[in-house]
């Protein structure tokens, strides 16, 4: 087996080489694809990877799946049976397990990884070569429920925190990327979302409603059209728009029953709008698929997670509703649900 790491890198002195270090002794080369280095970049990931570096130039051209399938390519070339794609940005820790056995045993053509906070999962692993292709200029995908996948147990990656400002910048960048690209393809559910992301991510709640609703009008796959429900619903709710947020959560349970987020929120604005008896209503439904005294594990899901409103979530809102009806038994009841939950959540990391 040859494992084969790919690096998309332009200036980035300052931290390719913990990036490297982190799967340096496990991987049989680090290929970085040179986008426009002009800095001691490589001089860093050789002092690092030494005879494992391959460098390989793709001049930038604003299209990161460009890059992506580029840097697939120039791996397969380069003998490898599986690429581990890590950013420089990114670190990835496989906590002592042994990658190479897991990925002998693989049947799948994809392995995803999970961050850090378990809240959503990456594609890291790519058998090859392979049969599919990225798309999108910026968010790019791959469809890798065509070749077969799954999250690779035990193994997280944690991606450096970006200045507000370098923030700002990447929302702003991928706001005029997206909106041409949805123009271009207007169907395709998963660039309005994205589309919804950075405007969101930016405080333009009004803006963002329109993307998430149009993606989930072409209802794509069932969790990315909750998802977008989901998130319209929250920007309705900081525009204090509550009942228009309260039927997006209802849309997007049809969508995808076991979104127990869906759930959370519709209590938390029932609150708002002092509907205590459906707010209590809700948050109980919300905890039948929570990870604290629920079934989540068993709701098969990829990517979209809020990790807080699946554990302590529901017992926040009905520690408040059922306080404000006057039913302080129960009250103080969901107070010491609240408690055990939020601990159980910090536990699971």
């Amino acid at each position: 087996m040859r494992i084969v790491t790919t690096t998309l890198a332009n200036n980035s002195e300052t931290i390719i080489e913990d990036a490297l270090r982190s799967v340096v002794d496990w991987v049989d080369v680090c290929l970085v694809v040179d986008t426009g280095i002009s800095d001691a970049t490589l001089e860093r990931a050789r002092g690092v990877a030494g005879d494992k570096l391959v460098v390989r130039p793709f001049p930038w051209c604003h299209d990161a799946a460009a890059a992506r399938n580029f840097a697939l390519d120039a791996a397969t070339e380069l003998g490898a049976n599986w690429a581990l794609t890590l950013d420089t940005d990114e670190r990835l820790d496989i906590a002592g397990v042994d990658i190479r056995a897991q990925l002998e045993q693989a049947t799948e053509g994809v392995l995803y990884v999970a961050d850090v906070g378990k809240s959503y999962v990456k594609e890291r692993f790519f058998r090859l070569p392979c049969a599919e292709r990225w798309s999108g200029v910026t968010h790019e995908s791959f469809a890798a429920f065509r070749v077969g996948c799954r999250t690779l147990a035990g193994v997280t990656f944690s991606e450096l925190q970006k200045s507000p400002q370098a923030m700002q910048q990447r929302f702003k960048r991928d706001i005029e990327a997206l909106a041409r690209y949805t123009q271009q393809h207007p169907q395709d559910p998963r660039w309005h979302f994205y589309l919804g992301e950075s405007r969101r991510l930016l405080g333009q709640h009004a803006e963002a409603v329109l993307d998430y609703d149009r993606c989930a009008e072409l209802r794509g796959w069932d969790e990315e059209s909750a998802w977008a429900c989901y998130r319209a619903a929250e920007c309705l709710a900081k525009l204090e728009r509550f009942e228009e947020a309260l039927a997006r959560c209802s849309t997007g349970l049809t969508r995808h029953a076991g979104i127990a987020e869906l759930a959370w929120l519709a209590g938390y604005v029932c609150y708002q709008l002092q509907r205590d008896a459906q707010a209590v209503y809700w948050a109980r439904l919300a905890t039948v698929h929570g990870y604290f005294r629920g079934d989540a594990e068993s709701v098969p899901r990829i990517g979209f997670s809020d990790p807080p409103a699946q554990w302590e979530g529901p017992y926040d809102v009905l520690r408040w509703a059922e306080k404000r009806r006057g039913n302080v038994a129960a009250a103080n009841e969901a107070e010491r649900l609240w408690h055990e939950a939020k601990a159980a959540r910090e536990r699971a990391g």
